[in-house]
């Protein structure tokens, strides 16, 4: 073999050899950024447009980009308060339960609002033609407490309907609510999309639109104060990264409809592609770029929250809500 000819191989022994030094280095800072992710787990409540920020802060890497591993599961609303506080998961979605645990003495915060527009909307027969028609109706909806129950009862409160001239139903989720209207077990209902569309397409009527009767937070984040306390910069990156995707689905209109037909983080029925749009329309309409709702948004909700109790505590908005992580995130991604 000539000098020229061992020289050549040389020299390429040596390029093997960075490459594969190269690579192997590339895979073990791999590893240890990986490594280095600190875990989350989110409960959300459903697949629906208010948890989608969720979904896609993960799929495009925003949580990775903040040093996140989030985990996000689906949750039942009432039982994300007692898993929070068990340690089960680190952030709950349910903000209308969070806030009914805090009236009553449960320790936790809301850190982020996801929307001051409630989604849900009143659907009836379409022999309903007015709010005053609910006198003697049956009325249904998710459970008691919730945010569901509260508009029902603003809605009646405005147009001087009493409670005890309607019957209300505890149906659970939206699902068998929709399918006990469809059966005629009650008259109407609170419907979250897309059963509003799907029912509104099969003649049934908006009665109301609990936007005009009601704001409140609806979907966010809530954490309990002691996991505020001790991780808060774990608080600050999940909100961080979450607005993100909020503002990624309100300035990218074609890329969020592709989201809404090709994907299943929103659960749009069979017929996806036929509902997407107005789905897109109502879910921006609501989103809050800031994460942050006002203090007399805030003691409103506090106060219809404690009706129940008697007498109804005094609390201060800082005994539930913390948005001062909100705030420093919003500033930070601007």
């Amino acid at each position: 073999m000539n000098r020229l000819v061992r020289m050549v191989l040389l020299s390429v022994a040596v390029i093997i050899a960075f490459v594969e030094a190269f690579v192997a280095g590339a895979d073990a800072r791999a590893a240890e950024k990986t490594a280095k992710l600190a875990p989350v787990r989110i409960a959300v409540v459903s697949r629906s447009t208010l948890d989608l920020p969720f979904w896609l802060a993960r799929e495009q890497g925003f949580f990775r980009d903040e040093g996140i591993d989030a985990e996000i599961i689906l949750f039942r609303a009432s039982l994300t308060v007692q898993a929070m506080i068990g340690g089960s998961v680190d952030f709950g979605t349910a903000t209308g339960t969070a806030l009914s645990a805090a009236v009553n003495g449960a320790d936790v915060r809301i850190v982020m609002a996801m929307s001051e527009r409630p989604s849900f909307d009143l659907m009836g027969h379409a022999s309903i033609t007015s709010i005053a028609q609910l006198r003697g109706k049956k009325i249904g909806y998710g459970g008691v407490g919730g945010l569901p129950e509260i508009i029902i009862r603003q809605i009646l409160s405005a147009h001087q309907i009493p409670i005890d001239q309607v019957t209300f139903l505890s149906l659970g989720g939206g699902d068998v609510s929709f399918m006990s209207l469809r059966a005629g077990v009650i008259d109407a209902v609170m419907l979250q999309i897309p059963n509003t569309f799907i029912a509104q397409d099969e003649g049934f009527r908006k009665i109301a639109a609990g936007a005009d009767y009601y704001r409140a937070v609806q979907g966010g984040l809530t954490v309990t104060k002691a996991f505020l306390m001790e991780k808060p910069e774990i608080v600050i990156k999940v909100i961080r990264a979450t607005l993100r995707a909020v503002r990624l689905l309100k300035n990218d209109r074609k890329y969020a409809l592709e989201v809404l037909t090709k994907k299943n983080f929103v659960e749009l029925g069979k017929e996806r592609e036929r509902f997407a749009e107005r789905a897109y329309e109502a879910a921006t309409q609501g989103y809050l770029s800031t994460g942050v709702v006002d203090e007399k948004l805030q003691r409103e909700m506090i106060m219809v929250a404690a009706q129940r109790i008697k007498p109804p505590p005094q609390i201060a908005p800082e005994r539930i809500f913390d948005f001062s992580l909100a705030r420093k995130a919003g500033e930070g991604s601007r």
